[in-house]
């Protein structure tokens, strides 16, 4: 995989001011609306005075009131005020989103049609709606009827709605859900007039979306399976974590079920409302990977909410009906399909976690009780040892007892980071004990499946032998005619190369490793894989970049004639003066001596570099001892060996068609011939082709890719390729296979969802360097070349 050159670091700034000046140049649109807000703002004093008390929001406000005197040009004139100054932040963050992603991407009129035709289709809907209801005698409908509104928020949810029919089909899914919780919870929870506005524009955005990219609409899947089932506890979860820290942040009218009556949040801080709402989203997370302990938790904590909700049934707030009803539902699907919430983490690390959540428990307190008695003085009246503790322990939960007040900044602080602390720990915590992943277990039949079906079968890759290797996992199809290798990285299956057997088989029983994955809590990402098996997977939605070629010697046509061959020319020549000759051996068969010379190379390029030594698709003197893989050695006539390779068969339906080199080492010492490895591949092509195979491949250097450098996760890889090439010469590697003009075959890696991408650049990195310490890590980050 050939290394991308980084950018010198004293052009990165430039660089980042010129892209940034790129986007900005493409919304110009954009721009210009932000100014005009921005102006009017500055022309009516909105910008630092609130425009509902000036009464800028009674005079140029557009809803059911202005219609009705028919202020129809509010509509327009209205969307340049903001309600609040620090309202502006939020109204122009939400447009500059949404309405700068579709001017960049399809122009300014395109843009402007979703802007507008929302804006006005939301005040119209809102309006028509509250006409419709006038005459019923309901609180929320009777108030809000006579209520103006004012702000471009509605053209920025509307453009935000409709951008999603450009995204990615993870993404897109993604923002409508989180998009329509929120439109949701806020109408129900607060209930301000602009949240209905909010609602219909969003919708209205999500229903003309298509029309304004140019896309088509999709049909609707109503397919309910294991994961519709995980997604759907998960959203319930979720959807009660933000409307309590919504309704603590802004209670508004207290929402259409309690309208003049907002929940009463007093006896909770926001730290500890943003603390149960973090572990809240983390326990939904959980339940989407279908994890055991998550559903365990939520039963206890559901279960246990429900009863203390319906102890006091007959006094329920509307809004408390509804919280009980989806305890319910969730209390209901967790137990009806418990069964696909199975998936369990490793013992040992929840073990680990356990003690280590103990430890930290004991520790935390013990730390908390301390300051509290050491700054004794600084709170009135001084706290006992007895308040110490049990003031501590309610700093936990964002409580207190209001025995001992702080008096003093020093004392103030340290109350308050109790919570801070302890919410940071569980967060982590419940994060460390549900998302952890179970090691897969090794099956030796479906390793040997495996390796039968990519013999026998046409789908074998040049690299594709690698997978053979220890320390993978392997996955057989029910029907055992498609098997695939992975290496499991924490939660992480890293497949490496493509699957393997007939092409209509792999198609057809790909789903099938992915209800595998997600039953046992992975997510799978494909490395080195060939276009042909990118393309299957693009038909499941995947997503992929290039991040390898493969060098490949078509060896029928190859002579080493020429100019362009003087180098390979003089390598052969000079072993023929100085008497070194290739010599062909089976590493586990080779005799005792020569195995110790073998070793002793080995141990030289090792100890030559500061990292320790990589894996995964890099392999030693141990890969080298299968039966199937072929040494070549360049020995000296006196018996010393001056470089080796070895060579790993490639298969086409059972025959050996061509050969893919692995290791590729010479002798460190003073005396070894010059151009040693050039002599030993190009006698290496010229046996092979004599032998009748079709191809040699000089593989590809992990980690890197010669395609420009464009997308978060190629950034990653090509700083972190960066990075290691002064330990593994990556970019050296590739001058050198260079000189056999050998054809570049694209290598890809493809993954599901781009939220996942920095987990998936880590588990490549520790799957290539699984020994590696946090020490060698920062000693390779901090690296600079000479």
């Amino acid at each position: 995989m050939t290394t991308a050159t980084a950018p010198p670091e004293d052009d990165s700034s430039s660089s980042s001011l010129h892209d940034a000046l790129g986007i900005l140049k493409r919304i110009p649109a954009t721009l210009i609306t932000i100014l005009v807000v921005l102006g009017v703002g500055i022309v009516t004093h909105a910008l630092w005075e609130s425009a509902t008390e000036m009464g800028l929001t009674e005079r140029w406000g557009f809803g059911l009131p202005a219609f009705q005197e028919g202020q129809w040009y509010t509509v327009f004139v209205g969307a340049a005020i903001s309600p609040e100054p620090w309202m502006y932040a939020l109204i122009l963050t939400t447009f500059a989103i949404g309405a700068g992603y579709l001017e960049y991407r399809f122009g300014a009129w395109r843009m402007l049609l979703a802007v507008i035709g929302t804006h006005i289709g939301a005040v119209l809907v809102v309006a028509t709606m509250f006409w419709a209801l006038s005459d019923i005698d309901v609180a929320w409908i009777q108030e809000l009827s006579q209520v103006r509104d004012v702000g471009l928020s509605n053209g920025g949810f509307g453009a935000l709605g409709a951008a999603t029919a450009a995204m990615a089909p993870l993404w897109r899914r993604r923002v409508r859900l989180i998009g329509s919780l929120y439109a949701i919870a806020m109408i129900l929870y607060a209930g301000e007039i602009w949240d209905f506005t909010h609602a219909a524009a969003l919708f209205i955005g999500l229903a003309i979306g298509p029309l304004v990219v140019g896309r088509p609409y999709e049909k609707m899947d109503w397919h309910v399976g294991r994961q519709e089932i995980r997604d759907l506890a998960g959203i319930i979860v979720a959807f009660g974590a933000i409307h309590h820290l919504l309704t603590r942040l802004w209670p508004g009218q207290g929402g259409v079920l309690s309208f003049g009556v907002p929940e009463d949040t007093s006896e909770y801080s926001l730290l500890t409302q943003l603390g149960f709402t973090i572990i809240s989203l983390t326990l939904s997370y959980a339940l989407h990977r279908g994890r055991r302990a998550a559903r365990i938790i939520i039963l206890i904590i559901t279960i246990g909410g429900a009863v203390l909700i319906g102890i006091g049934i007959p006094n329920l707030h509307p809004s408390q009906w509804l919280d009980l009803a989806l305890d319910l539902a969730l209390v209901a699907i967790l137990f009806t399909w418990r069964r696909h919430f199975m998936v369990r983490g490793d013992r040992r690390t929840r073990r680990r976690t356990y003690r280590r959540i103990l430890f930290l428990g004991l520790g935390v307190a013990t730390f908390n009780v301390v300051a509290i008695m050491a700054l004794r003085d600084s709170f009135t009246p001084s706290p006992t040892l007895g308040t110490a503790i049990g003031e501590s322990v309610l700093r936990i939960f964002g409580l207190t007892s209001g025995e001992s007040e702080p008096t003093t900044t020093a004392a103030r602080i340290l109350v308050s980071s109790i919570g801070v602390i302890w919410f940071v720990a569980v967060a982590i915590a419940f994060a460390a004990i549900m998302l952890n992943s179970r090691a897969a277990a090794t099956d030796p039949t479906k390793k040997e499946r495996f390796i039968q079906l990519q013999t026998d079968t046409p789908g074998m890759t040049d690299v594709g032998y690698m997978a053979r290797w220890d320390g993978l996992a392997y996955w057989v199809s029910d029907a055992e005619r498609v098997a695939i290798a992975f290496k499991q990285v924490g939660g992480t299956a890293i497949v490496l190369s493509d699957a393997v057997g007939r092409p209509e088989d792999v198609r057809e029983d790909m789903h099938e490793f992915f209800d595998f994955c997600r039953s046992h809590g992975l997510r799978p990402t494909f490395f080195s894989v060939t276009a042909e098996f990118r393309d299957v997977l693009e038909a499941f939605d995947y997503r992929s970049i290039q991040v390898a070629e493969d060098t490949v010697i078509r060896l029928p046509e190859l002579e080493f004639k020429g100019k362009a061959w003087q180098d390979v020319r003089s390598a052969i020549n000079r072993a023929n003066r100085e008497g070194v000759t290739m010599t062909a051996v089976r590493m586990h068969d080779a005799p005792r001596g020569l195995k110790d010379q073998l070793g002793t190379i080995a141990a030289q390029w090792v100890g030559d570099k500061s990292l320790p030594e990589m894996g995964f698709t890099l392999g030693g003197l141990k890969e080298a001892e299968d039966p199937n893989v072929v040494m070549h050695l360049a020995v000296h006539e006196d018996g010393t060996v001056h470089g080796m390779t070895s060579w790993m068969p490639v298969y086409r339906d059972g025959d050996v068609v061509g050969w893919t080199i692995d290791i590729m080492q010479r002798r460190l010492d003073d005396g070894v011939m010059s151009g040693v490895m050039e002599f030993l591949i190009a006698q290496t092509a010229m046996e092979f082709k004599e032998q009748g195979y079709e191809f040699i491949s000089l593989s590809c250097a992990p980690l890197s890719y010669s395609a420009e450098t464009g997308s978060p996760l190629e950034r990653m890889l090509d700083i972190l390729a960066d990075k290691m090439e002064p330990y593994y010469g990556f970019t050296s590697l590739e001058r050198f296979k260079a000189k056999f003009k050998p054809e570049h075959v694209p290598m890809y890696l493809a993954f599901e969802d781009e939220a996942q991408l920095p987990g998936i650049s880590l588990a490549i990195l520790r799957a290539y360097l699984p020994d590696a310490n946090a020490t060698d890590l920062i000693r390779a980050a901090v690296h600079k070349d000479d």
